[in-house]
């Protein structure tokens, strides 16, 4: 445990960028280590895994002496001995086995590999850095399986258990904290096409578009500088930014010859990225977890915006960050 000091920006003057946004971050990615008698999952935490576990012990030791509770999203109370009874159903359903008490302590001990955050975003309009205030949050028990795929064994998700949303009433104090990563890398998309669930990965285009337009102005005008790499140690120059708008593809279009007939042929074709092109966004945060209030504390060490890299067939090919903006 530890205590420490956040400096945050002035709330007055920061803008509204989400009012309400739920996503889920990976605690833990997983591997295939491959051996010659079994091939294996093997997890690598993405967070301090001491603190982690410390703060998971808080949060259940919280619910099961009535002082914290599980609830809906629709904020209903769960009661701890139904979520137990639920989560020993499933296992049974997948695995074919019974969820003693002894194996349950273990999957809340060390199988709780993703969270879901319920957040409320804000941001400088002259950092254009994001600020989050969490306002829920839902531990989620996993644990993957071995498939081929592509001729390539894969982890693939084969049981989840979401055990419920915590929604703290105490307002952290940052007095007594656990510091649970100093940076986790993650990206995730920010418009959703499923209206009945706007909050799920989505930020309103009526708050979005005027965000990313400051951003890429301010990022181009030289007010605030950006960078290749968040470790870069020199930021881009104008004409470095205002070239990384535009980029190049390979179509394929029809001419005449001169004969009249139609002949296909292979042509570069240039275009400019603009804020309508921006479906993701990557983050650098650091976490902390404010023991009195059960809460978690976030700052934004750096962030970029994505474009998606679509192919010749319609296809994604991957994500490219337009550039970073960093904290420090």
């Amino acid at each position: 445990m530890i205590s420490i000091l956040i400096s945050f920006n002035s709330f007055s003057q920061d803008k509204i960028l989400s009012k309400k946004i739920v996503y889920e971050v990976k605690i833990m990615n997983s591997r295939i280590e491959q051996s010659v008698k079994k091939d294996s999952i093997v997890y690598d935490y993405l967070v301090d895994k001491r603190f982690w576990w410390q703060t998971i012990d808080t949060i259940i030791s919280q619910v099961k002496s009535k002082k914290l509770y599980f609830k809906t999203f629709e904020r209903e109370n769960l009661v701890f001995d139904s979520i137990k009874k639920d989560l020993q159903k499933k296992y049974l359903a997948c695995f074919r086995d019974t969820l003693t008490d002894k194996k349950l302590q273990k999957l809340l001990e060390e199988e709780i590999r993703a969270i879901k955050f319920e957040e409320e975003w804000t941001y400088n309009p002259q950092t254009m850095l994001i600020n989050k205030k969490v306002i829920g949050y839902n531990p989620i028990i996993t644990r993957d399986s071995v498939i081929l795929q592509d001729e390539d064994l894969v982890p693939k998700e084969f049981f989840r258990f979401e055990l419920g949303w915590i929604y703290p009433s105490l307002k952290p104090e940052l007095k007594d904290t656990l510091c649970v990563v100093r940076n986790i890398h993650f990206t995730i998309p920010i418009y959703n096409k499923t209206p009945y669930h706007w909050w799920d990965s989505h930020i309103e285009p009526e708050y979005s578009l005027p965000y990313f337009e400051s951003y890429m102005q301010k990022a181009e005008q030289g007010q605030i500088k950006v960078y290749a790499q968040p470790n870069s140690t020199e930021s881009y120059t104008r004409a470095e930014i205002i070239k990384r708008k535009q980029f190049e593809m390979m179509t394929t279009i029809d001419t005449q010859d001169i004969y009249g007939n139609d002949v296909p042929k292979d042509t570069i074709i240039k275009g400019n990225y603009n804020t309508d092109n921006l479906d993701y966004l990557r983050f650098g945060d650091e976490w902390y977890f404010d023991i009195p209030s059960s809460q978690f504390v976030k700052n934004v060490n750096y962030l970029s915006p994505m474009i998606q890299i679509i192919g010749m067939d319609g296809g994604l090919r991957g994500l490219m960050p337009i550039y970073y903006l960093r904290r420090r």
